[in-house]
């Protein structure tokens, strides 16, 4: 969800933009250096924080999608489960930045966790009412809106800048394995053993105990802001500091682009996400069987995050590019499986481990892409537009996750979920060759001023 990729955030103006541009790489987490800043209460807390949040929005997220799909048996109304969690980040994303800028940051994170909390509570009680379950959803995504970018603009003030890029590694390993332990392990495990309402229980105490660890963080007063300013200015300002992200996206492709990859990977992982139970029947399998192919996928994001400390030498473009084309094409190759069952069965192949090796090094190509066009845009963004661009990063991947998962479902009800998830590999394929070929590292000129 785009909700990852704002871990990054900060506010304006507090640290060396050298600092927070670094690459954002498990090599950077060396034992001497990781160690003690996880001895830091106050960056251990806020790391318990993100980590209780991110585990427990994926497992919530593979329940839910179990759930609702074993009620209705309708890729539509999987796609509307995901419409309820992407819409309000398309929405309201880009304003999210400039607002949390404004606000005390402790308070910023207690008031949507004390909310999130008793909206899971909700969901756990809920049931197979998916009406309501979808409202629920709707709100819990409201309130991440307004999480992620206090989460991460809470970092460069806690931490000093020594230990900035460590610290930035730290959040991006654990936001990548997250989906590792909740949407392809521990999640499923879960729903197998207990059910998918039995896990939402558990998301909820996990967030419960994350509004727990938010009151013992320092108060974090808002940023400053100019003397004499009339209160016209303090709702016009956030407008026009949008606008300005926006131009600085348009202008460079040292921007643009990685944002292009980051879109175009998370469009693939959601109509994934969204198809994945249908795939799942076609090769013989119950929806909650879909472990089988969550799982590796979950183990491949991890191996191909911690893989990118060995290239080094490659330029974070083509490694994007690279990663990008090979998530496209081995995502089509996985809905392919399903029509070669017979011809498998017939030499004595097994179409599980098949799927689990392609999935594994999709989950592998997904994460060099959405991580080397992250530390590709840290790098090329202007230190005082920062937050903005964040903001629009978050709602143009949310609209690209979106509008592939509204058409997907219900194209996939009227033909097949496979043929839907090899178009969009494809799509996927021709972007990635798209950018590499067409696409030069053409960078405008602008100004940083908002």
């Amino acid at each position: 969800m785009p909700e990852d990729l704002v871990c990054c955030r900060r506010s304006s103006g507090t640290r060396d933009p050298k600092q927070v541009g670094a690459p954002p790489y498990p090599r950077d987490m060396t034992r001497a250096s990781a160690i003690p800043l996880l001895r830091n209460p106050i960056f251990a807390r806020l790391w318990f924080i993100q980590a209780a949040n991110q585990v427990g929005g994926n497992m919530a997220l593979y329940a839910m999608t179990i759930l609702v799909f074993d009620t209705t048996r309708s890729n539509a109304t999987v796609s509307a489960l995901f419409a309820t969690y992407v819409v309000p980040q398309i929405v309201l994303s880009p304003f999210a930045g400039v607002v949390v800028d404004r606000l005390n940051l402790r308070w910023a994170l207690v008031g949507p966790n004390v909310l999130r909390s008793v909206l899971m509570v909700g969901l756990a009680l809920t049931g197979s009412n998916v009406p309501i379950l979808l409202a629920l959803n709707l709100g819990v995504s409201l309130m991440s809106v307004a999480l992620t970018p206090a989460e991460g603009s809470m970092i460069p003030r806690v931490v000093p800048p020594s230990q900035l890029a460590t610290a930035m590694g730290i959040f991006n390993l654990t936001l990548q394995g997250s989906f590792a332990l909740g949407f392809a392990l521990i999640g499923p495990l879960l729903v197998t053993i207990f059910g998918p309402s039995e896990v939402l229980a558990v998301v909820a105490v996990l967030y419960i105990a994350a509004t727990i660890a938010c009151i013992g963080l320092p108060s974090e007063p808002p940023v400053e802001r100019p003397a004499g300013a009339s209160r016209r200015e303090a709702v016009t300002e956030p407008i026009r500091e949008l606008g300005h992200g926006f131009g600085v996206v348009r202008g460079d492709r040292e921007i643009s682009r990685p944002i292009i990859h980051q879109a175009a990977g998370a469009a693939m992982a959601g109509v994934v996400g969204v198809l994945g139970p249908a795939l799942a029947t076609t090769v013989g399998l119950e929806p909650d069987r879909l472990v089988v192919v969550v799982l590796p996928l979950g183990i491949g994001v991890v191996f191909g995050v911690l893989g990118l400390r060995r290239f080094d030498h490659v330029a974070r473009r083509r490694a994007a590019e690279a990663g990008l084309l090979a998530f496209g094409g081995l995502t089509a190759s996985l809905a392919l499986v399903a029509p070669l069952r017979g011809a498998l069965d017939a030499v004595g192949i097994s179409v599980i481990p098949v799927l689990g090796g392609i999935a594994l090094l999709a989950g592998a190509a997904y994460a060099v892409t959405s991580v080397s066009a992250q530390t590709a845009l840290l790098e090329s963004m202007p230190a005082d537009v920062r937050g903005r661009v964040f903001g629009v990063l978050a709602s143009i991947v949310s609209t690209a996750s979106l509008m592939p998962i509204l058409v997907a479902g219900p194209v996939a009800d009227r033909i097949s979920a496979p043929l839907v998830i090899v178009v969009v590999g494809v799509a996927v394929v021709l972007i990635a060759i798209w950018s590499a070929r067409g696409f030069g590292p053409v960078r405008a000129t602008h100004s940083s001023k908002g």
